[in-house]
């Protein structure tokens, strides 16, 4: 019998340029989570380093210890961990933006490389041109959950894409989450709106989690994690500041929705179609 309540841990962590101590902060953000009833705990993306070129190639050297660090807690917590994004040597100094899912035993059971790359100039700034320290992934999967059918994860930029998110609707997912670094301009714009609207699209739960906010970085995040119900309200928002906070969603309310709105029976397959191309 699936389960029907998850208790989802959200560690949105103030981010320092000591990437060691970023690792350790971390790690102990999900020792508090699993101690407040979480069953699986969100971190954000690049969670040990700011979003600035030399702090993510400086973050590869600790990427390994990191990998260790969660397998561990999700063992000695025996939950699932969603490890936010780490940057992942290709064997060449480019590293993926990958985030990985560890389960109760502490096996990697997911991983998903950040697909599109943010080569912006926003409004409001900071210019990023990720391209330059990160490989672009070419994979969209999903992975299985004790609380009714499956689960994705996808990396910040990714999120804007639509037909991401209608590919892993048609998967099946319930779940969606997003280890993302909206900077201040970015996520006052259209953070909490790109949550929202792609939990009305897959009507079903996205957990979205930001580092906090800290002005003293360069590119300055906006914070303001967010988990988004199936119609699209918001059931946390972590606001500004670092915390770590324990969200119980009822995943029933996805079949309810899906029963009274059914959203994606009513896709015309005859006019129109989204489906993953192929992978390399």
């Amino acid at each position: 019998m699936r389960k029907r309540y998850l208790s989802i841990g959200i560690c949105q962590i103030k981010q320092g340029y000591d990437i060691e101590k970023n690792l350790m902060k971390g790690l102990a953000m999900i020792d508090e989570a699993a101690l407040k009833g979480a069953e699986m705990v969100v971190l954000p993306e690049m969670f040990i380093a700011p979003y600035e070129p030399p702090s993510i190639q400086g973050a590869i050297y600790f990427t390994e210890m990191a990998i260790q660090g969660l397998k561990e807690k999700a063992a000695r917590h025996g939950i699932y961990i969603v490890g936010g994004s780490l940057p992942y040597d290709a064997g060449d100094g480019m590293p993926f933006n990958r985030a990985m899912v560890f389960d109760p035993k502490g096996a990697l059971i997911y991983s998903h490389d950040k697909i599109h790359l943010f080569d912006c100039s926003p409004p409001g700034g900071p210019r990023v041109k990720e391209s330059e320290i990160i490989r672009p992934g070419y994979r969209l999967d999903t992975f299985s959950i004790p609380w009714g059918s499956r689960a994705a994860v996808i990396v910040c930029y990714d999120i804007r894409f639509t037909p991401i998110t209608q590919i892993l609707a048609k998967k099946g997912i319930k779940l969606l989450f997003v280890p993302a670094a909206f900077s201040l301009s970015t996520g006052k714009a259209h953070w909490e709106m790109l949550v929202r609207l792609r939990a009305v699209e897959i009507q079903g739960i996205v957990v979205g989690v930001q580092p906090a906010f800290n002005p003293e970085l360069r590119y300055v995040p906006y914070g303001h994690s967010i988990v988004a119900s199936p119609w699209g309200d918001v059931l946390f928002d972590g606001g500004a500041h670092e915390v770590v906070d324990v969200v119980r969603v009822d995943m029933r309310d996805v079949d309810k929705i899906r029963k009274m709105f059914p959203l994606l029976a009513h896709i015309r397959h005859d006019l129109y179609i989204t489906n993953w191309r192929r992978d390399p």
